[in-house]
């Protein structure tokens, strides 16, 4: 006979939106109790009040097990989900966070100072992001596998995603105790939501996945806390000496590495290093100092993370019963670690905001001066995404959505629909209803999203509704069963089981049959849906295989975006540079064999063709620079590819130099372009016009590498070093 399960302790009201259970009636004494043949029950008692102030002490509360499958399931799925992009190469922003920063080509070494470093250091560009734990892990692996094998970064990310799972299985059976097949269909929708493949399949996208990872852990470990009597983790249950461990584990490694990195001017690396172990072991032998690490890290892997804050205080509101004074009061300790992260992060770097450029292509609505109606108009296209997730697109730059205003009905359908949903979250609030608490965390999670636009007049990205999804997740689960009890298909499962009940009550338990039928609908539903959205997400995967199939994948959807045409046209240009590339070694080796006419002729036959592929890929990148124009004409990156198409692919140096010129002309802090202008220069003997172009491509980019390597070249050779020219000089040539 198999063993009953001990019955779960519930916490009234976390419901799908509906009121606490009545209290079951006592079990009568033995001399009045019913036989089993004759089954009485009491009337119900009517809902008890909730009361307007909570017992004295409220604390802990009732600890809930974890039931284990579910997270083996979820963190399965996650990982299975993205098996397809192992053989990736590297894409989109890999590129320059990866194989274009310096520090993190160093691996080991470059680690000081990628956490003293912005972002987007090498990119020449300040946008206030100090994000150095994703660097570090891409470090680590340029360490350990070489910058050959993307694969294993690939696989780190699927991993990453996969823990992920693993950790809302159990924070959701923490917020809902005894409906642990809920808890899994709200994690399953999460999982396999296809809008996350941007941040999976993308490596570049591992700061958003160890920003919500370690959210995630974040309010595990906090609600640890909440229902331990125990003043140290490792004096509670056994059962969670597991996850205490490895956590600390992690943040004594961490406190180490940050120790030593940050403390090296001041007490030297070694002794930085046992201040760090110390710091972080000592924060790690409790529940909430292991939460207080956690959010430490989230920091580090993404400023944005600051709002998670703001969930603290809404779980125990709405899944702890404890009133908003007492969950707020609660939040001291984070509030401490987010005081120092950004101290830490103005010393770092310098600056809390950064200075974002006026750029078009990416900053538009900022230059257009339509922020505010912009936003509305993207939380449409938000909601959308979230319930209908295709088409899937890389880059919503200039311009796939057209501006709002005061005369765009989008906007304005924008604007009710994020004020009727604010109303509504604050119904939810009030009612602590599993529907309003998903309201409150999408709101939350999306509000980096909203503020890109908002304050600094950004486009549109998939990835901000990464964590937002889990906000979706709740209100879709809520939603399919208040339509199943509506229609009399089952009951209302947001409560807790009968068993609980059953024990109290002399009653013949409910048959498995009836039980398992009773999550039928819901099950099913979700099933179905996240069934298509896996289907979207392992058939969108293949998308992020390279550049240039991510690239012309956008076409189709987001052919007026300047950036996607500029794209795609610069991976024609890369196939046009081989096919010059073969031009060029059969030219060479035409030379070298001149006294072996069968190999001059073999070369001389091979020509036409090279040539002729080199023509058709430089008029087709053209194509798409000039589309690019079209939409943006003041877009001068592109204007630099042209330049670039017949500097090297077919060589017309007057076009060349003119194309340069418009670059400048459109973005003045291009580096490249002065550069390749120097190049040209000196390749025509006009030494002192390549120093003075050299010159200007350092003074705009001081970290512009090309630049520094070519102006030294020039100066041992010849001993310029022009800074100043007339204007009728420059103009001239």
């Amino acid at each position: 006979m198999s063993k009953k399960k001990p019955p779960v302790p519930q916490r009234p009201g976390y419901g799908v939106g509906q009121p606490s259970m009545p209290a079951p009636t006592p079990r009568p004494a033995a001399a009045t109790q019913p036989v089993r043949s004759q089954p009485v029950r009491s009337a119900p008692l009517p809902p008890v009040a909730r009361p307007s102030t909570p017992a004295a002490s409220d604390l802990p509360l009732p600890y809930t097990p974890v039931v284990w499958w579910p997270l083996v399931v979820l963190g399965a799925i996650g990982v299975l989900l993205y098996v397809n992009t192992f053989g990736h190469q590297y894409a989109l922003d890999d590129i320059a966070a990866i194989g274009q920063n310096l520090f993190v080509k160093q691996g080991l070494k470059g680690i000081n100072d990628l956490m003293r470093t912005e972002f987007w250091h090498f990119s020449n560009i300040s946008l206030g992001y100090y994000r150095p734990l994703s660097l570090i892990t891409f470090a680590l692996e340029q360490e350990y596998f070489g910058d050959k094998h993307p694969e294993y970064s690939h696989m780190i990310n699927a991993a990453l995603y996969g823990l992920t799972g693993v950790s809302l299985g159990a924070l959701l059976q923490k917020w809902l105790p005894g409906k642990v097949v809920v808890a899994f269909l709200v994690g399953l929708v999460f999982i396999t939501h296809p809008v996350h493949t941007e941040i999976v399949a993308n490596i570049k996208g591992r700061d958003e996945l160890l920003s919500f990872l370690f959210i995630s852990l974040m309010l595990l470990t906090y609600w640890k806390q909440l229902e331990s009597k125990a003043k140290f983790w490792y004096e509670g249950r056994k059962a969670d000496w597991a996850l205490g461990g490895l956590l600390t584990v992690f943040n004594v490694v961490g406190g180490w590495v940050i120790g030593s990195s940050l403390l090296v001017n001041s007490f030297g690396s070694t002794a930085g290093g046992v201040i760090g172990v110390l710091i972080m072991g000592a924060l790690s032998t409790t529940w909430v100092g292991l939460s207080c690490a956690a959010l430490y890290f989230a920091f580090l892997s993404k400023e944005s993370s600051v709002v998670s804050l703001a969930l603290i205080p809404a779980m125990q509101y709405w899944f702890g019963k404890r009133t908003v004074w007492r969950s707020l009061v609660s939040l001291w300790p984070l509030l401490i670690i987010a005081a120092l992260f950004f101290y830490q992060k103005k010393q770092m770097i310098g600056t809390l905001v950064g200075t974002p450029p006026l750029d078009w292509a990416n900053y538009p609505y900022a230059i257009l001066d339509t922020k505010t109606s912009t936003m509305f108009k993207f939380f449409l296209y938000y909601l959308r995404l979230l319930v209908f997730p295709h088409p899937l697109v890389y880059d919503y730059s200039y311009n796939v959505i057209p501006t709002g205003g005061k005369g765009d009905i989008m906007s304005w359908l924008g604007f009710v629909a994020l004020l009727g949903m604010i109303v509504l979250s604050w119904i939810g609030f009030r009612r602590r209803s599993l529907w309003g608490f998903g309201l409150f965390w999408f709101f939350v999670t999306m509000m980096p999203g909203l503020g890109f636009i908002a304050s600094r007049g950004g486009i549109l990205a998939e990835r901000f509704l990464y964590a937002s999804v889990m906000g979706f997740a709740f209100v879709l689960v809520w939603a399919v069963q208040a339509l199943a009890e509506r229609m009399g298909w089952s009951k209302e499962v947001g409560q807790p089981d009968d068993e609980l009940i059953s024990l109290i009550e002399v009653a013949t338990p409910k048959p498995m049959l009836s039980r398992v039928m009773n999550y039928a609908p819901l099950a099913l539903v979700i099933g179905l849906t996240t069934g298509l959205y896996s289907f979207k997400t392992v058939t969108r995967n293949p998308d992020w295989e390279n550049n240039f199939v991510l690239f012309n994948s956008a076409l189709p959807y987001a052919g007026t975006s300047c950036q996607v045409q500029r794209h795609v046209a610069n991976e024609w240009i890369e196939k046009g540079l081989k096919e010059r590339a073969r031009i060029d070694t059969a030219n060479v080796r035409m030379a070298r064999y001149q006294t072996r006419p069968d190999s001059v002729k073999k070369y001389q036959a091979m020509l036409p063709e090279y040539n002729k592929e080199a023509g058709k890929y430089a008029r087709w990148a053209l194509d798409h620079l000039q589309e690019s124009c079209r939409i943006y004409p003041n877009f001068g990156e592109s204007y630099f590819s042209m330049a670039y198409v017949f500097q090297r692919i077919t060589p017309n140096v007057d076009s060349a130099k003119y194309y340069y010129k418009q670059t400048i002309r459109a973005a003045s802090s291009y580096a490249p372009a002065y550069n390749n202008l120097g190049v040209i220069y000196q390749n025509e003997g006009k030494y002192p016009l390549a120093s003075y172009y050299y010159n200007k491509s350092m003074e705009v980019n001081p970290a512009y590498q090309d630049g520094k390597n070519n102006f030294a070249a020039l100066k041992k050779a010849t001993g310029l070093d022009v800074r100043f020219l007339p204007d009728s000089v420059i103009t001239k040539n």
